[in-house]
């Protein structure tokens, strides 16, 4: 068995903000992809970004998921708006929830895709800006961006982290 986690905070009031792109991959992959719940299990955790960990905690206590069985999907403000980027293992790169679940694990070998939301075009609150709601003109570009993430998901879960990452890197070369 394997899982998808996404990272996001739950509640309609944060449903639609950049924090809570890895709980929209979720919706996505389940929306579009059919899997036996044996064999997949997608998960949107109910604690909040911060504390994403303590839910990974529980998954891992309960079903014996070994790392590499498991793909955390999140934002990354980081990476301009669109672009994604999968990895086998890797720090948090400053993101809280994924330091939460680097903790949970008590390292970082266990694969992450991230999902870029950009940084502000101004300096400000970075806490302010990822729980805001995409622009209207990202919202249009969303459908295509969460498309792509359901291919690479698809390909994880069926050939594993690298032909997922080479999936990746073919969708991110064509425009």
């Amino acid at each position: 068995m394997k899982a998808i986690i996404g990272i996001g905070n739950p509640g309609e009031k944060y449903k639609h903000t950049r924090h809570n792109a890895g709980f929209m991959a979720v919706d996505a992959i389940k929306k579009t992809l059919e899997f036996d719940p044996k064999e997949l299990l997608l998960v949107k955790p109910s604690t909040f970004v911060n504390k994403s960990g303590e839910a990974v905690r529980s998954l891992l206590d309960r079903h014996r998921f070994q790392n590499q069985d498991l793909l955390i999907v999140c934002d990354d403000v980081n990476l301009e708006f669109g672009k994604l980027r999968l990895r086998p293992r890797g720090s948090a790169g400053g993101h809280h929830g994924l330091e939460s679940v680097v903790e949970a694990f008590g390292s970082g070998e266990f694969p992450r895709l991230r999902i870029g939301v950009a940084r502000p075009a101004m300096p400000k609150n970075l806490t302010g800006f990822v729980l805001e709601r995409f622009s209207a003109e990202e919202e249009k570009k969303l459908k295509s961006i969460l498309e792509k993430v359901v291919l690479i998901c698809h390909r994880w879960v069926t050939d594993g982290v690298k032909p997922a990452m080479d999936t990746l890197s073919r969708l991110q070369s064509t425009p």
